[in-house]
């Protein structure tokens, strides 16, 4: 049917384009949501050994214990809850453990005045966070292929503003003299260190406020 005279070609340009807008939202629509969610591991077990490869959540409902060296590594992420309570002791052939966050790996963990994070070291150990900012006087074991005595410490770079986490509230307490309670190689400069605090065992032995 031909349109009529009062009909315009107007009317017709007008039609066309809502049609095609119509059509153009349903498609919007049908469009896959993007979401930013990031997927947390919660351990089944409350000891944690040896490699640590995807996002981990550490909550404050029971105390944790690190035995050995334990890396984060695959750049994921640790996050500890404020208030959490961690044991970090030595392995079972030797006489050390800490915490390694390695080359592009993550730490958060920010307590809070009121429910500050606490990581008692028992003997030697430490908290190492490694980064991939410039480092004027590296170890010489650090990037070596063959190295067998610190493995998984490769560390420095050239991002001067890389971040390995963020570090707050937080209150190390050691009982070995060796220990240097947290360790900082190649992080960058947006790495957040604020109100951490190193307690000595010892009696008469004052906090030691590091950062």
């Amino acid at each position: 049917m031909l349109p009529n005279d009062n009909f315009s070609y107007g009317h017709l340009c007008y039609i066309g384009l809502v049609s095609l807008l119509l059509l153009y939202a349903c498609k919007k629509d049908e469009q896959p949501v993007a979401t930013h969610t990031t997927m947390e591991i919660i351990p089944t077990t409350d000891t944690l050994t040896q490699v640590i490869n995807a996002n981990t959540l550490l909550t404050a409902s029971h105390p944790w214990y690190i035995k050995g060296w334990v890396y984060v590594s695959n750049e994921s992420t640790l996050r500890i809850e404020p208030g959490s309570i961690i044991h970090i002791l030595p392995g079972e052939h030797s006489n050390s453990g800490g915490l390694v966050i390695t080359r592009g790996a993550y730490l958060h963990a920010a307590g809070t005045a009121r429910s500050p994070i606490h990581i008692s070291i028992k003997e030697k150990g430490n908290i190492l966070l490694l980064g991939k900012a410039p480092v004027k006087n590296k170890m010489p074991l650090a990037d070596h292929p063959d190295n067998k005595l610190l493995p998984g410490i490769a560390y420095g770079g050239t991002t001067e503003q890389d971040s390995s986490g963020v570090v707050r509230y937080v209150q190390l307490h050691y009982q070995s003299p060796m220990s240097e309670g947290l360790k900082l190689l190649g992080a960058g400069s947006r790495t957040v260190l604020q109100h951490v605090t190193l307690y000595d065992r010892h009696p008469g032995m004052k906090p030691i406020f590091l950062y």
